[in-house]
């Protein structure tokens, strides 16, 4: 889909109600100067001409035909900042011009906003710019929201799910994203810390500045000080002359991302405690307190509240870092994610290694109930192994590595050993009790429960009251009958 897609879809149709209620002139620009959309106030303040006209033309050439100078969106992209300047039409008229851009994830530009009003209209006040500023940022806000949700709908990359448990997790991402405070990323290994943290930083104000990524257990911890808050000449042997600048301010105006926040060693807790509190930090060998203007998001997949009751980790860092907590929930516990990740990753690999792979309807129940101890992680790299080395188109059991296959295959023998002190009708009752029981246990529903086993409501009604278990509200089973 095109990019100027996003502004013609129906949804969005309130978003640009509001948009083109605005009397002043908003323009979205792709990286290269392409119009994508202007709102009314556009076409009609400074050409006069219809939406057709406009959309798919190229900023930098109307510039040079002399319609407009300067450029914002050429001053943004020489700059990549914030750029407020006066602009002269074509017709003399003059402007007080704002443009800024939106970031991919690698920080590069992706996509331009202006806003633009006449002088004439304008106080000449810092109050002015500053509430220009402010309108301009709030509308980049709103567009970079537009295009998380589109995101989210097409399936991006590592926020694939509609379970419960993780929507809800996205939905706080959405909330801790716009709040300028420190986030603490909790859940096991392969869930997509890294991910969450990284979209985190770019749906917030600071998505223009940097992103720094630092893994606490991947630095020796002689070398740690030094990486985080940087060292001055001759501090220590070996040590650069002219000295080093650590990571936070590196990651000035920005995002810190401390991965595996349970690694980083108890002298230098108290010294993040100290940078978390006041922004100030000493650089080693140095006398001089250094400030910074830097945003905190930590991950870990330990209980750190575990760790601060055996001393390993400064209970006082532990509640400084847990003011935003954003806990990712394991695929074992979002079990209906699991055949649409499957089904992302498999075309994923099958596009990359030119392969027309399936997924046998054998092969998707093991992977199904499979705990994943690995996560997403896991789950990626097998679908990589198994497109790679699989030679028959349909991918079965027998490719399993045979950790998997063993342990899936016992599990299944397990269920069809009948105990001696039991009859075949009382096992199979015992096995259905379970299996009913388990179901209703994940999805707190008869309804649903019914839909999963493929039977109606009203068999999960009987055999509920046959076996005696207990439902969460009693009128699911009134109005089963």
């Amino acid at each position: 889909m095109e990019k100027s897609a996003i502004f013609r879809d129906e949804r969005n149709k309130l978003f640009l109600d509001i948009m083109n209620s605005i009397r002043d002139a908003l323009w979205v620009l792709d990286k290269h100067g392409n119009v994508l959309w202007v709102n009314n106030a556009a076409k009609r303040g400074l050409f006069e001409v219809s939406d057709i006209d406009l959309v798919n033309q190229n900023v930098l050439e109307m510039e040079k035909r002399g319609l407009f100078y300067p450029s914002i969106a050429r001053l943004v992209t020489e700059s990549k900042h914030f750029i407020n300047t006066v602009q002269v039409t074509q017709n003399n008229q003059k402007l007080l011009v704002s443009g800024d851009f939106i970031p991919d994830e690698n920080g590069d530009i992706e996509y331009i906003v202006s806003h633009a009003r006449t002088l004439s209209e304008t106080l000449n006040t810092n109050m002015e710019l500053e509430k220009a500023e402010e309108l301009l940022q709030r509308y980049k806000s709103q567009i970079r929201q537009l295009i998380w949700e589109k995101n989210k709908d097409n399936g991006e990359e590592s926020f694939i799910g509609k379970s419960k448990a993780y929507v809800a997790s996205l939905e706080w991402l959405e909330k801790v994203a716009d709040v300028d405070t420190t986030v603490l990323i909790t859940g096991e290994t392969g869930v997509g810390k890294s991910a969450f943290a990284a979209k985190i930083h770019q749906l917030s104000d600071r998505s223009d500045k940097p992103f720094v990524h630092l893994n606490c257990a991947a630095i020796p911890e002689a070398l740690i000080e030094s990486e985080l808050f940087g060292y001055k000449k001759g501090a220590f042997t070996g040590a650069n002359q002219n000295g080093k600048t650590g990571l936070i301010a590196a990651a000035e105006n920005g995002v810190l991302f401390l991965d595996e926040i349970s690694e980083l060693p108890l002298h230098l807790q108290s010294k993040l405690l100290q940078f978390l509190q006041n922004k100030t930090y000493i650089p080693v060998g140095g006398s001089q307190v250094q400030k910074a203007d830097v945003r905190i998001i930590a991950a870990t997949n330990t209980n750190l509240l575990e760790l601060t009751r055996t001393g390993q980790f400064r209970a006082d860092l532990f509640y400084r870092l847990n003011i935003l907590p954003l806990n990712i929930p394991p695929l074992r516990e979002r079990r209906e994610d699991i055949v649409p990740l499957l089904d992302f990753y498999l075309k994923k690999y099958n596009n990359k290694y030119q392969k027309d792979h399936t997924l046998s309807g054998n092969l998707t129940d093991v992977f199904y109930n499979y705990d994943w101890p690995g996560n997403i992680r896991e789950l990626e790299n097998l679908l990589e192994r198994l497109v790679i080395t699989v030679e028959n188109k349909e991918m079965d059991l027998r490719d399993l590595p045979d950790k998997i296959r063993n342990e899936q295959l016992g599990q299944i023998s397990s269920l069809h050993a009948l105990p001696a002190n039991q009859t075949l009708t009382e096992y199979l009752n015992q096995i259905e009790r379970e299996i009913i029981e388990e179901t209703y246990r994940q999805l707190q529903s008869t309804r649903k429960a019914a839909a999963r086993l493929g039977v109606t409501q009203a068999y999960i009604a009987r055999r509920f009251k046959k076996y005696k278990l207990k439902v969460v509200e009693e009128k699911d089973l009134t109005t089963m009958e």
